[in-house]
């Protein structure tokens, strides 16, 4: 049996998640965490075979940062980040911060013990994510440099702030952020940055 801890918010998924993995008999859900502050300590009291992390904890630590916090205190500890996003970006991040694995929710649960057994055994399963995650009315894409910006923006970080981390001028901001009003449709930074916060990026992205 594999000892699973679940991170997640979300009530519904952590039904449907509880319901694939009891036909399995193969997994053992040990925990259900809906507050990934306490993730960390559940983790080093339960020692869980696979933690599966959410990407988006909305209104909490989001599970990329929650991830690399446990990575840092258990290096050993597997971690399988799992999101309802096709984004190029969610993998990145996933990597970036220790994640040993990446799936979709949406998966079956013969994909979902795939994942858990290869990881197990030491391999790293990331999807080839070929788009990135569109934007307002308009489907629009945003580039690296948007983004980048627009996850600052998500974390409450001023026009100059954001000027400073990225080292480019104030005036090079303000440009990109009507450039991307533009693009989606949005009339305000505010309903972009909703948007962008329940899509997950509000995630950390220092390294």
């Amino acid at each position: 049996m594999i000892r699973v801890m679940i991170v997640d918010d979300q009530r519904i998924l952590l039904e449907g998640l509880l319901h694939l993995f009891e036909k399995t008999g193969k997994i053992e859900v040990v925990k259900i965490l809906q507050l990934s502050e306490v993730a960390e300590v559940a983790a080093q009291v339960l020692q869980p075979d696979i933690i599966l992390m959410d990407i988006c904890m909305e209104g909490r630590t989001s599970g990329i940062e929650v991830t690399r916090r446990i990575k840092k205190a258990l290096p050993r500890q597997k971690i399988i980040i799992m999101t309802g996003f096709a984004d190029v970006h969610f993998v990145e991040m996933a990597r970036e911060a220790g994640a040993d694995s990446f799936i979709y929710k949406e998966s079956s649960a013969a994909d979902f013990v795939d994942t858990m057994e290869r990881t197990l055994k030491g391999e790293h399963l990331f999807p080839d994510v070929k788009e990135r995650t569109t934007f307002g009315l308009h489907h629009a894409r945003l580039t690296k440099r948007e983004l980048d910006i627009l996850r600052l923006v998500c974390r409450n970080k001023s026009y100059q702030e954001i000027a400073d981390t990225l080292h480019i001028s104030r005036s090079t901001v303000s440009f990109h952020v009507s450039n991307m009003l533009a693009k989606t449709g949005h009339k305000n930074l505010v309903g972009l940055a909703v948007e962008a916060a329940e899509k997950g990026y509000v995630a950390n992205t220092d390294k």
